[in-house]
């Protein structure tokens, strides 16, 4: 069964308020506080299940480049309350002599700060910290941000996006996995459990290869970002990454890896999805998202992209002590 899924694009403007996105289309409701706005919505989003926290990072920049521009967070603020974020910096700002990756880096910084203040007060809002972090991120330079948080009482993870880095939730659902992406193994062959994707979110682009950003001279801001609420479960897989990664795996090649290494600690799933991204990235032969992307606009590219390449990885697992080779959060 497809989980009830909740959308919520708040946009604080006008009288406040905010469209509730769901399957059956767009209503109207007055802005109310995101805790009070769950309770309210159908059981079936709420998940009752307390679960533990595996999370795995990995970033491997583009070789062309001195430094890495992607910056992420990984980090509990208190008992029940974990979050998990990527900033990919603006690489076009290294043409004037800007270093993209000290605005990324220090908005990670100051999101981290927020967060935990907030969950010190027992509340953590990501809107209201990615809006703090922009506006007071003193260095030149933008970046497009990612974040997600679980609440590890209930299982609900809350996301918030701006532009083309993207978090998904996958979740076994299921059937075997069959097929290769080159990674190990031959294809074709069952595997075990398949993983669906069941929550994404959306990729925020003014034109072909122009994200969405905060920072100098955007004029995009944290009122922009997507904010999704979904019910998680144990055995969840979440995915946050930058565009390294999704401009070089179809949905597809992402649910295989993910689904070959079931049971995995997150951190070999991290590793193998970064690794497996990069090494496409420079095979001028293999039709990769991007060039699909480039095709749809008009634009002839051929091949992969090579970029800077972060991925966060968190598995939701059922509450207890941490197994071997996991990395609890």
């Amino acid at each position: 069964n497809i989980p009830f899924l909740l959308h919520i694009r708040a946009r604080l403007r006008g009288r406040g308020m905010m469209a509730l996105m769901t399957s059956g289309g767009r209503l109207g409701v007055s802005r109310v506080w995101l805790s009070a706005l769950t309770v309210a919505a159908p059981r079936r989003l709420i998940a009752s299940a307390a679960v533990r926290l595996d999370f795995g990072v990995a970033s491997l920049p583009d070789p062309s480049k001195k430094r890495g521009e992607d910056a992420h967070i990984v980090s509990r603020g208190s008992a029940t309350r974990a979050w998990a974020a990527v900033f990919d910096g603006v690489g076009g700002w290294s043409r004037h002599g800007i270093d993209p990756s000290r605005y990324s880096r220090k908005l990670a910084r100051i999101v981290d700060v927020e967060l935990h203040r907030q969950a010190a007060a027992g509340e953590l809002r990501l809107r209201d910290a990615l809006h703090a972090a922009a506006t007071t991120n003193a260095e030149v330079g933008s970046c497009t941000a990612c974040l997600a948080a679980v609440d590890t009482q209930t299982s609900l993870i809350t996301t918030l996006n701006v532009g083309d880095s993207a978090v998904w939730v996958l979740r076994q659902l299921g059937g075997a996995a069959t097929g290769s992406t080159g990674s190990g193994g031959g294809g074709g062959e069952e595997r075990g459990p398949v993983f669906s994707l069941v929550h994404r979110s959306k990729v925020q682009q003014h034109a072909f290869n122009t994200p969405y950003q905060l920072g100098t001279q955007s004029r995009d801001s944290a009122a922009d970002a997507e904010l999704g609420v979904f019910a998680g479960r144990a055995g969840d897989v979440i995915v946050l990454a930058s565009d390294g990664l999704f401009d070089n795996l179809s949905e597809a090649d992402v649910r295989l890896l993910v689904s070959e290494r079931e049971g995995k600690p997150a951190q070999h799933i991290a590793d193998t999805l970064a690794y497996v991204a990069q090494r496409f990235s420079f095979d001028p032969h293999r039709q990769s998202p991007f060039e699909l992307e480039a095709a749809r606009h008009g634009i002839d590219f051929k091949g992969g992209k090579v970029d800077d390449t972060t991925v966060v990885v968190l598995r939701l697992l059922p509450d207890g002590p941490a197994a071997d080779g996991e990395r609890a959060l």
